[in-house]
């Protein structure tokens, strides 16, 4: 293992702040779970009570349920990775140099990578354990129904390669800074922008740089279509991809419960075409009543209202799952690609501001070995 995360790691664990912070997390998990499951369950209850089916609660229920319990937990965990991964690592390398004790690492036999990786991993470490620490909570939803752990698995794939993509950038922040202070808020602005800043573009590019003419409207399993278009916003921000890795965003199904991911759903139905207006109608017929669900059409997504019948058109017992072809590539594998260039790019410019004698080391050992011989 890294040497320098092992350093970290045994100075980090050597206090009590450690410990506190990760009961103060599970707690924190915990509680966001049962706000999540009473939420959900209350929900519910008052929909299908409202239309006369309480006694389904507990069966048609359960899986709206069940996503909405995950999806609002990965949108915390992710919230969360962008509040604490910055704090954690941006204070690295510049703390090194504040101490006075960055010179020592650089005339260790350690490389520039070597030293930066083991500081990416120390910080890392601890934010990874917070997130294994919540993974029995993870559990609840799957139970529930719903979900699936594919759709765990990959919801996790996407919060650590955010974290890692966010300490990354804090750590080039940390290599080329001169206080603490500079550093922290250096590594909150990146963190900002990358994130909230994509979602302002997106918001611009979704409504302000609107194409004209998308192709004709056409109808598949009863559900209006037309050619879609490209929001390439949409493509690099996380939050996007995670709702994208961990659901189906153009599965429409009727729900008793409206999930935290609506608005990101809105975004990627847009791109396959579906009208991005009207989603909750469009998929939970008991948002707007049993026949006001409904899609927007003629190709600017807002401008026309195309009604949609309850699937089946005969109550509860015929709701019924539309899940269309896709006309475009998921998004999410290309947030993941760019994450990880971004990531290694952000640590390939840390190693340039964290210069290593490794050249004149091992001149000196030659010569040595030179004399000796």
């Amino acid at each position: 293992m890294n040497p320098v995360a092992i350093r970290e790691l045994q100075e980090r664990w050597r206090t009590l702040r450690s410990p506190i912070l990760l009961s103060v997390w599970v707690l924190a998990a915990g509680a966001l779970t049962f706000l999540a499951y009473i939420t959900a369950r209350s929900a519910s209850q008052s929909q299908l009570e409202g239309f006369g089916f309480s006694g389904l609660s507990s069966i048609f229920a359960s899986a709206s349920m069940g996503r909405f319990i995950l999806h609002a937990l990965l949108l915390g965990l992710v919230i969360a990775v962008v509040f604490v991964v910055p704090g954690q690592a941006g204070v690295t390398i510049v703390g090194e140099r504040e101490r006075q004790t960055l010179q020592l690492l650089q005339v260790s036999q350690l490389s520039a990578w070597r030293i930066v990786l083991g500081k990416l991993m120390s910080a890392l470490a601890y934010v990874l354990l917070l997130l294994v620490a919540t993974t029995p909570l993870l559990v609840i939803p799957v139970l529930l129904g719903g979900v699936t752990l594919t759709n765990v698995a990959m919801g996790m794939l996407m919060v650590v390669a955010t974290a890692v993509m966010i300490g990354a950038v804090s750590m080039w922040v940390s290599a080329r800074a001169r206080s603490v202070q500079g550093a922290v808020l250096g590594s909150y602005i990146w963190t900002v922008g990358i994130v909230f800043g994509t979602l302002f573009l997106l918001v611009a590019e979704f409504f302000l740089l609107a194409p004209e003419d998308l192709g004709a409207t056409r109808f598949e399993n009863g559900v209006p279509r037309d050619g879609g278009r490209e929001l390439y916003s949409a493509l690099v921000n996380p939050i996007v991809g995670l709702v994208d890795a961990s659901s189906n965003p153009i599965e429409f199904r009727a729900e008793a419960v409206t999930s935290p991911y609506l608005p990101f759903r809105a975004v990627l139905v847009k791109r396959q075409g579906f009208g991005a207006s009207q989603l909750n109608e469009l998929t939970s017929p008991f948002g707007g009543g049993f026949f006001e669900g409904g899609v927007a059409v003629e190709g600017g997504f807002g401008r026309g209202f195309q009604p949609l019948p309850f699937p089946g058109g005969d109550g509860v017992g015929a709701i019924t799952t539309r899940t269309p072809d896709r006309i475009r590539v998921q998004a999410w594998p290309i947030t993941l690609g760019f994450e990880l260039l971004v990531s290694a790019g952000a640590l390939y410019l840390a190693t340039r501001h964290v210069k290593v004698p490794r050249g004149r080391v091992r001149s000196v050992r030659r010569r040595r070995t030179q004399v000796a011989a």
